[in-house]
């Protein structure tokens, strides 16, 4: 059964005449009919009565009606979609991205996303950077939010976010107001492992020397969540982005720090160089532009 069959079917039914059916559709008479009755022969059944030269549906076209609606619907929605997966518009992107992304950078452009490209289905996955540079190299993600360095640019299309200073995360004392780096070391650092950024967590160590502060890593943990259900269990300080805030987390206090530079954290958005799908082109483009501040 072509469909072009069933679209004649629906042109006849909807007009209940040869000659208007066959004009709606731009084609001549005799071959529609041929069409319409090649299709009834295919069926078995006749889908038009034909009496006094008039047409009307059979109970078997009657019934055979919504079906043909459907299957057409059907096929003009997945031509569409088709289409606009070639076009960029439509398809899967697989994500990557570390915890700091979500506090704000991420949230932002998964919105522009959905109004900008509402067919494109983002897959998201919390990911290291350095998980998320040798998915890239291996094409198991797409796009990534990630910290800089990486050490390599020549194989990676990269876009830097604008840099978030550092606060501390202590345990809720029922303090208020900011504290120094001798009070986050007096509590020990939990701080995420060497191997997952080596250059941030030397700058951040070197930031306490630098005061004269001497800090002890008492935890390690990957995500900032695991950070600060650590925190809260009263087992050390944290250092996270300013955009942590946005996060309500019971038994936690947000802090700024008093004294001692410590080293702002940088986020980006990288890809892999070179040619990509046009859906990954598409967002790409959409990530890289600023999206309205979140209220």
């Amino acid at each position: 059964m072509e469909l072009r069959h069933l679209r004649h079917f629906l042109a006849v039914a909807d007009e209940l005449h040869m000659g208007r059916a066959a004009q709606r559709l731009g084609m001549a008479q005799p071959p529609l009919s041929q069409s319409i009755a090649r299709l009834e022969k295919e069926l078995g059944v006749r889908l038009f009565d034909r009496a006094n030269r008039r047409l009307s549906l059979t109970r078997a076209g009657k019934a055979f009606l919504e079906e043909a609606r459907s299957s057409v619907r059907h096929a003009d929605a997945a031509l569409a979609l088709a289409r606009s997966a070639e076009q960029g518009a439509a398809g899967v992107v697989r994500i990557g991205f570390v915890s700091a992304a979500l506090y704000e950078h991420l949230p932002r452009r998964l919105g522009r996303l959905k109004q900008v490209l509402p067919a494109v289905r983002p897959e998201l996955l919390e990911m290291s950077t350095n998980e998320q540079l040798e998915a890239l190299a291996e094409g198991a993600i797409d796009i990534g939010f990630a910290h800089p360095p990486f050490g390599t640019g020549e194989r990676l299309d990269i876009f830097d976010l604008p840099a978030e200073d550092s606060i501390a995360v202590l345990p809720d004392d029922g303090a208020t107001g900011g504290v120094t780096l001798a009070q986050v070391a007096a509590l020990g650092l939990i701080l995420f492992p060497k191997a997952q950024g080596p250059v941030l967590h030397a700058r951040i160590m070197d930031s306490f020397a630098k005061a004269g502060v001497e800090v002890r890593v008492v935890q390690e943990a990957a995500r900032a969540l695991t950070m600060l259900s650590l925190v809260s269990a009263g087992l050390g300080a944290a250092l996270l982005p300013r955009s942590i805030r946005r996060i309500a987390f019971g038994g936690v206090r947000y802090a700024e720090i008093l004294d001692g530079a410590m080293p702002t954290l940088s986020l980006a958005i990288v890809s892999g160089r070179g040619p990509k799908p046009a859906v990954v082109r598409r967002v790409w483009q959409v990530f890289c532009e600023e999206p309205a501040p979140r209220a």
